[in-house]
C-alpha cells in the first residue's frame, strides 16, 4: 500500500478509537477532521507543484489546495470552540462555517468555469444546470433542518446549514458533469472519490442539528468520514495520474443532462407529500417557494435549448445549401472547361447522345472549327497571348449562335458547337454568322490580329451522333485543304 495513502488511513482508524474510548469524543473528532482537511491540501499543494503537467490541472489543485486550508481554519476553529465551551459548541457555528463555505465556494467557482472551451448558450446551460441543482439541493435541506425535534434552533444556523449543503451538493454535481467531458483536470476514480466526499460534507452540514443533538460517539465517527474520502482523493491522483486533459470537444451524456430534471421531479414528489400530511407550513411553504423557483429556471433552460436547436437548424440548412452550391460548381468544373467556361468535350459527348435519343427523326448538326494558324501566335507572342485569343473565340462563339445549342471546347484550338432542330441551311447560316464574327480584328498583347478559322459542317435526320462528329470532322480538314473558312459534308441532308 502507498505510505501517504496508509498514513491517511491509519490516522482515521485512530482517531476512530480515541473517539469510541477516549474521553472527549467531540474534541478528537474535530481535531481529526482539521487533521485529514491539513492533508488533503498539503497533498493537493503537492500536485499543484508537479512539473510538466497541464495549466488547467495545476489551477485545479491550487484551488483544492486553498480550499483544503480554508475548511482546515474551520476544523480547529470548531475543535478550539468545543475544547473551550463545549456546552454551547453546537451553537456558535458562523466562524467555523463561514470558512468551511468559504473553501467549498473556492473549488465550486473554478468548476463551474470549466470546462474553458463552453462559451456562450453552451456556458449559460451549465450555469441554469447548477442553478437547477441548488435550488433542489436547497429545498432538500431546508425540507432536513426543518424535520424532527432536533431541527435547526434559530435562523442563524439554518442560514449556515443551507449555505453550505447548498454549495457542496452543487460542487459534486459540477464534479460530475465535468467528469462527462473531456476536460476534466483528474482521472475518473479521483473525481469520483471527490464528488463523494463534497456530496458527503453537504449531507453532514444539512444533517448538523440531529447530529450535535445525537451527540453520540458514532456520530462523531461518521462526521470523519468525508473528511477521510477527501484525504484520498489526492493520493488516487498522485497513484493514478493526471497530467494532461484529453483533446476533444465536451462529451455529453444522459445522466449530467437528466440530473437536474431528476431533482425538479423529486423536489415536486416532496411537495405532493407535505401539503397532504403538514399542510402550509413553513417547511412546505420552503418547498412550495423552492418549485416555482425551479419552473422558472427550468424553463429558461428549455428557452435556451430551443434557441440552440433552432440555430442549429438553421446552420444546417445553410450548410445543406454551401454543399449544394459546392456540388454544383464541381459538376460544373466536371462538365466545363475551366480557361473558356464552355462545355468539355465529356458534356458535349454526352449531351449529343442524349439529343441523338430524345430527337429521333428531327434535323440534327455539328459544326467543328479549328483555329488557323493558333500555334504560330503561341510560338511568336507566347501562351498567354493564345489564351486571351481562346477565350475571345468562346465569346464570339456563344454570340453567334441560338440560345438552345451548345458550343464546347473539345481541347487545344478546336471548338464544336451542336445544333438542335437545325437542316443543312440552318448549320451554314451559322458557320457564316461565326466566320463573320471571328475575322474582326482583335488587340492581343499589343499586336492586332485578324483570327480566322475552318469549320467542318455536317447535318442529318438519321445518322448517330459519332458518324455526324466523323463527318464534321472530315468536312473541317476539306475546308483547310481549300481554305475555303467551311465546307459542308457531302452526306449531310436538307
Amino acid at each position: 500500500m502507498d505510505r501517504v495513502l496508509g498514513g491517511v488511513l491509519g490516522t482515521f482508524a485512530v482517531a476512530a478509537i480515541l473517539i469510541w474510548l477516549g474521553p472527549a469524543p467531540a474534541i478528537t473528532s474535530w481535531s481529526a477532521q482539521a487533521v485529514l482537511e491539513a492533508t488533503f491540501a498539503f497533498l493537493a499543494w503537492r500536485l499543484w507543484r508537479r512539473p510538466r503537467q497541464d495549466s488547467v490541472c495545476r489551477r485545479f489543485w491550487g484551488a483544492a489546495a486553498i480550499a483544503g486550508v480554508l475548511k482546515t481554519a474551520g476544523g480547529v476553529v470548531r475543535a478550539v470552540d468545543f475544547a473551550i465551551e463545549p456546552a454551547n459548541a453546537s451553537t456558535h457555528r458562523t466562524v467555523p462555517t463561514l470558512l468551511i463555505a468559504a473553501g467549498s465556494l473556492v473549488l465550486l467557482v473554478f468548476l463551474l468555469t470549466r470546462p474553458p472551451d463552453l462559451v456562450g448558450r453552451e456556458r449559460i446551460r451549465l450555469w441554469l444546470d447548477a442553478a437547477i441543482v441548488m435550488v433542489a439541493a436547497s429545498v432538500f435541506v431546508w425540507s432536513i433542518t426543518l424535520t424532527g425535534s432536533e431541527q435547526a434552533k434559530d435562523t442563524n444556523e439554518l442560514a449556515w446549514s443551507l449555505c453550505g449543503s447548498v454549495i457542496m451538493i452543487v460542487s459534486a454535481f459540477a464534479i460530475v458533469r465535468l467528469l462527462m467531458t473531456k476536460e476534466a483536470p483528474f482521472n475518473r476514480t479521483t473525481g469520483v472519490v471527490l464528488a463523494t466526499a463534497i456530496a458527503l460534507f453537504g449531507v453532514e452540514h444539512a444533517l448538523n442539528p440531529q447530529l450535535a443533538a445525537a451527540d453520540s460517539r458514532g456520530s462523531y465517527v461518521l462526521r470523519l468520514v468525508p473528511a477521510l474520502i477527501l484525504a484520498i482523493s489526492p493520493c488516487v491522483e498522485r497513484l493514478r495520474g493526471t497530467l494532461t486533459r484529453s483533446v476533444g470537444p465536451p462529451k455529453r451524456t444522459r445522466v449530467t443532462t437528466r440530473v437536474p430534471f431528476i431533482a425538479v421531479g423529486l423536489v415536486q414528489l416532496m411537495l405532493i407529500i407535505q401539503l397532504p400530511i403538514q399542510g402550509l407550513t413553513i417547511k412546505s411553504w420552503g418547498t412550495v417557494v423552492g418549485s416555482v423557483v425551479l419552473v422558472a429556471v427550468v424553463a429558461a433552460r428549455q428557452s435556451l435549448v430551443l434557441m440552440e436547436n433552432e440555430r442549429l437548424v438553421s446552420r444546417l440548412d445553410e450548410s445543406i445549401e454551401a454543399l449544394g452550391r459546392q456540388e454544383e460548381k464541381l459538376r460544373h468544373a466536371a462538365n466545363h472547361d475551366h480557361l473558356t467556361g464552355l462545355a468539355n468535350r465529356a458534356f458535349f459527348d454526352h449531351h449529343a447522345q442524349r439529343l441523338g435519343n430524345s430527337d429521333a427523326g428531327r434535323g440534327r448538326a455539328v459544326l467543328l472549327l479549328d483555329l488557323d494558324d493558333f500555334k504560330m501566335v503561341n510560338d511568336t507572342l507566347g501562351h498567354h497571348a493564345g489564351d486571351d485569343l481562346l477565350k475571345l473565340t468562346a465569346t464570339r462563339l456563344r454570340r453567334s449562335v441560338r440560345p438552345g445549342d451548345t458550343v464546347a471546347r473539345l481541347g487545344g484550338d478546336e471548338f464544336s458547337v451542336l445544333l438542335a432542330d437545325a437542316s443543312a441551311e440552318d448549320a451554314v447560316a451559322a458557320a457564316h454568322r461565326i466566320l463573320g464574327a471571328l475575322k474582326k480584328p482583335v488587340r492581343v498583347d499589343g499586336r492586332t490580329l485578324r483570327p480566322a478559322a475552318s469549320v467542318g459542317i455536317a447535318a442529318s435526320h438519321t445518322k448517330p451522333f459519332e458518324s455526324l462528329l466523323r463527318d464534321a470532322d472530315e468536312a473541317m480538314y476539306e475546308a483547310k485543304r481549300r481554305n475555303s473558312g467551311f465546307y459542308l459534308h457531302p452526306d449531310s441532308t436538307a
